[in-house]
């Protein structure tokens, strides 16, 4: 019969206890310092963009002759542009740093860097209120915009074997807006001026603007490298100015280069996309 109480039986019976506890105890620190899940990726979405109705002013100066009872004349034509939707598309790139807690819950914390593009028709109708000795004068201002955006965001997302491959994720970020106005036109409709561009001489101008946004989205990780997501944004790009031309008729009297200077816009826009993990 087995003897527990013989020396050597008990020498290998606490030989054996003290190799479950090693092993036990190598189990308990695997779980309590899980490795990091860090990762690099390149994502690219699209979607659609919608702007609200933004403040715009012209400014410029009518040289009428000084013999006239007119003289020079300042002209400030305030009004607003239209609202616009269109798609854009854009391209990011991001390092995300997580490590898994012994729960399974982790959050994870991004950098990235993105750019995405978009364009859209503007038009607006602008009121002239000082015109000493002349009636008022409206115009009717109209430009394709082009906007290209570079933003450095930070995304936190939340990561669990609990949510099936699910992240729901929040994000911010800061940069700048490169926009264009091109093909612009000022036609004075009010009294109607037939063939008259006011920006004739010189009809496109770009310039920089600060940009900022906040997004929220949810993403789902599949084929290990994968991650497809969809999200809201809102983006506020901050005012802009710009100089067209001076209008140059032989039947219009001259002018000064006009300065265009649009308020601040603000976007809501709601994309989908897919991430790979390099």
């Amino acid at each position: 019969m087995f003897n527990l109480f013989n020396k050597g039986h008990l020498a290998a019976f606490f030989a054996l206890v003290s190799l479950n506890a090693m092993n036990s105890s190598l189990t308990a620190d695997e779980c309590c310092e899980p490795p990091s899940c860090n990762r690099l990726y390149v994502g690219a979405f699209g979607g659609g963009i919608y702007s609200n109705s933004s403040q715009v002013s012209q400014f410029g100066t009518a040289y009428f002759s000084e013999l006239t009872s007119i003289g020079p004349l300042s002209v400030i034509g305030e009004g607003s542009l239209n609202k616009t939707s269109t798609g854009f598309g854009g391209v990011q790139v991001g390092y995300e740093w997580s490590k898994p807690s012994c729960s399974g819950w982790s959050l994870a914390t991004a950098g990235e860097l993105e750019a995405f593009f978009f364009e859209a028709k503007k038009n607006g109708h602008l009121i002239n209120q000082t015109v000493n000795g002349l009636p008022e004068h409206d115009f009717l201002d109209s430009f394709h915009m082009n906007s290209s955006v570079i933003l450095a965001n930070v995304v936190f997302a939340i990561n669990s074997d609990c949510l099936f491959g699910f992240s729901p994720y929040v994000g911010g970020g800061i940069g700048t807006t490169r926009i264009s106005l091109t093909s612009a036109d000022s036609l004075q409709v009010e009294p109607v001026e037939t063939g008259i561009n006011h920006f004739n001489s010189r009809r496109d101008d770009s310039t920089w603007a600060f940009a900022a946004q906040v997004k929220a989205g949810l993403r789902y990780n599949f084929c290990q490298m994968f991650h497809i997501f969809a999200e809201y944004r809102y983006l506020y790009v901050d005012t802009s100015n710009y100089i067209f031309g001076a209008t140059n008729y032989t039947t219009h009297v001259p002018t000064s280069p006009w300065n265009v200077r649009l308020k601040d816009v603000n976007y809501n826009a709601f994309a989908i996309g897919v991430q790979y993990d390099l």
